[in-house]
């Protein structure tokens, strides 16, 4: 009894033994599921580089005054002038920018001022922005280079646009922003450049 005992004890442990492993979880014979393709991968965003500066004679196509017309800017001239018997500057010598303007549509485009939240402005070495006609600028006036705003279709002027600087902040970015809020920058020599150079120098002094 005691020997069938024992073999009924051990098959039914056996038994037991099965049925426990047979319970347990098998792995699963399928590949983990892949990123889907369809999903962009992240990459950093990377901003548009600037437009690189004109230089002195380069002109550039902007837009007139409140978006009328277009006119092609041409700076040609940088002279650097401690003024005359009347008007000297507040800091060390005036910045006179002779150029040229030019309506290249039918209709007539008024040149972008300071009063539209444009025109000329000047970006010292250091960055320092400076406006246009700022300390005594707005007194200084060549005659070579002195029209009125606006341009008429098939024409183009001469006109100016002048700073007050220090002597360190010649040789600067000059900034021309048009009737679309559009940007153009040429660099400036840090001596008087430009094939009517001499007679504005001249008309600066008298």
């Amino acid at each position: 009894m005691r020997v069938r005992s024992t073999v009924i004890l051990a098959i039914a442990a056996i038994t037991l033994t099965a049925c426990s492993s047979s319970s347990d979880p098998k792995p699963s014979d399928k590949p983990a599921p892949r990123p889907s393709s369809s999903t962009p991968a992240t990459t950093p965003s990377q901003s548009a580089p600037a437009a690189a500066a004109l230089q002195l004679g380069q002109p550039a196509e902007t837009v007139g005054a409140g978006g009328t017309g277009r006119l092609e800017i041409t700076p040609t001239n940088i002279v650097y002038s401690t003024g005359n018997t009347f008007t000297k500057p507040t800091k060390a010598t005036f910045a006179f920018v002779g150029y040229k303007a030019r309506a290249v549509t039918a209709v007539a485009a008024d040149q972008v001022a300071p009063i539209d939240g444009g025109g000329w402005s000047w970006i010292a070495p250091d960055g320092q922005a400076i406006a246009q006609g700022n300390g005594e600028a707005y007194n200084v006036t060549a005659e070579s280079f002195n029209a009125g705003r606006t341009v008429q279709p098939g024409s183009f002027v001469l006109d100016g646009a002048v700073f007050d600087l220090d002597t360190v902040q010649a040789g600067g970015t000059l900034i021309y922003t048009d009737g679309e809020g559009k940007a153009y920058r040429w660099t400036m020599p840090k001596q008087d450049t430009g094939p009517e150079a001499a007679q504005i120098k001249k008309e600066l002094a008298s």
